[in-house]
């Protein structure tokens, strides 16, 4: 009886022990850390300053399209302009008919411009130039679309056509023009000399009377160091209107007889046809006028292109890291002005998306055909709703800087005075590719397209949100 008394008694003991230690485990993690160890999480704000930066050589000028045309800013009175520079190409082992063609037949050679869209007004009258180029672009070498034409032709020459034209073309009937297979263009009739000499070349000799003009047509190369190196096509006249010229082709019309039995039948017209293609370079030349005194304006800072400004910022970074312990998340928004009510029709809008990079990588990244990392570079596009540019955690942009700048000063403590842009970085107006069927992105590009718009920013800081974590009592 003893014994059955003792066990009842132990075991709502034991019961009443592990229930009291039951309600007090929830408070055993906190009290076993002390209080200095204990992590906060916290919100700051520091802010940003920028100003606006000229583009000037940081654009390639190597483009899929080019421009043509002239185009003044009805907002800010700025004169864009656009020419471009054009390669051929010639097909590999292209030939003319073996059975030869009729001497001077060449008597129809065009350069046609074609384009699917164009920015201003169709109806302008436009005007171009065009000289045949005397020195060849360089394959591997990097253009930027300040580039001196000059350099290419000569000037003091007349050019060898010169063109008038509207987007539309009035002498197409509109059952051809407003057709989905129709694509507009403008044609150039250029000297038949051209013609001849393409003729003469594929059918030139040694001295021996062996043939040697096949090597000339034989690839692009050799067509263009031996044959033609290409064209110059300037806007000369007229404004308000760029065409986005899509490829630029020249063809070359000529007569050749057909023989039967060995003997002269008939006469037939062949047409030759060189294109600027991906093979061969073609560049554009992009001239701004007024800019200096926009990227002077220090109520915002300015994004504008083709190959206009630039928005630099610099990132408060020593200030971040005196005040952080561990960044959690570093978020910068880019306030967009409306544009202002000009009266014009032809309003340009923003451009769509901006990739903000290290300002000591403004050349490097695009030569290298990078894509942006999350790391030292990122990507964003415009929000309509808020009208802003967020660039949601650019946390590992700041430690890479500041690790850099650690590092930096340790050996050398000069190091901040010779890199003074350590800790800056631009926004630039982008282009994006994808591929068709993955849709990842496969390459970024400058923008070349008319777009221009203000931001918020030169005189008045720009906020940057600022989650970091902690211990206490540090």
């Amino acid at each position: 009886m003893k014994k059955a008394t003792t066990l009842i008694l132990t075991t709502i003991l034991s019961f009443f022990a592990f229930t009291a230690c039951d309600d007090d485990t929830a408070a055993i993690g906190g009290s076993i850390i002390p209080d200095s160890d204990r992590i906060t999480v916290d919100t700051l704000t520091v802010y940003a300053k920028s100003r606006s930066l000229l583009a000037n050589d940081s654009i390639l000028a190597n483009s899929s399209n080019v421009y043509l045309g002239r185009y003044t800013d009805p907002e800010t009175g700025t004169i864009f302009t656009s020419d471009f520079i054009a390669q051929f190409n010639c097909v590999e082992g292209y030939g003319f008919p073996d059975e030869g063609v009729i001497e001077d037949s060449a008597t129809n050679i065009e350069l046609k411009l074609f384009f699917n869209s164009y920015f201003g007004d169709s109806l302008n009258t436009m005007q171009c130039e065009v000289y045949e180029l005397s020195n060849t672009l360089q394959e591997g070498k990097p253009y930027y679309t300040n580039l001196d034409p000059t350099t290419f032709y000569d000037a003091s020459k007349a050019p060898i056509a010169t063109k008038s034209y509207c987007i539309i073309d009035n002498t197409v009937p509109d059952s051809i023009s407003m057709g989905d297979n129709y694509t507009r263009s403008i044609t150039v009739r250029l000297p038949d000399e051209i013609g001849k000499r393409f003729i003469d070349k594929y059918y030139e000799t040694d001295g021996n009377g062996d043939s040697i003009g096949k090597i000339n047509f034989s690839n692009s190369e050799e067509f263009i160091n031996n044959v033609f190196k290409g064209l110059y096509v300037k806007s000369s006249k007229g404004d308000g209107t760029v065409a986005y010229i899509s490829m630029a082709r020249l063809n070359v019309e000529f007569h050749y007889p057909i023989k039967r039995s060995g003997k002269p039948d008939s006469i037939a017209t062949g047409i030759a046809t060189f294109s600027s293609t991906k093979e061969v370079l073609q560049v554009n030349k992009f001239s701004n006028t007024n800019l200096q005194n926009l990227a002077a304006d220090n109520n915002c800072t300015y994004l504008k292109t083709p190959a206009g400004i630039f928005t630099e910022v610099e990132l408060p970074i020593s200030e971040i890291m005196e005040k952080t312990d561990t960044l959690n998340s570093v978020k910068i928004a880019f306030t967009r002005y409306n544009r202002e009510n000009t009266g014009s029709n032809f309003t340009h809008t923003a451009p769509s998306r901006l990739l903000m990079l290290r300002k000591s990588e403004l050349h490097s990244f695009f030569i290298k055909n990078k894509l942006y990392d999350g790391i030292t570079s990122y990507s964003s596009t415009l929000n309509t709703n808020d009208n802003t540019y967020t660039f949601s955690n650019i946390s590992r942009l700041i430690s890479y800087c500041a690790d850099e700048r650690e590092k930096g000063i340790t050996s050398d403590p000069a190091w901040e005075s010779k890199n003074p842009d350590w800790n800056k970085v631009v926004l630039v107006p982008i282009t994006v590719t994808a591929d068709k069927t993955t849709g990842n992105i496969v390459s970024l590009s400058h923008n070349h397209s008319i777009t221009s718009t203000r931001l918020r920013g030169g005189k008045d800081p720009i906020a940057i949100s600022i989650v970091t974590s902690r211990y206490k009592n540090r």
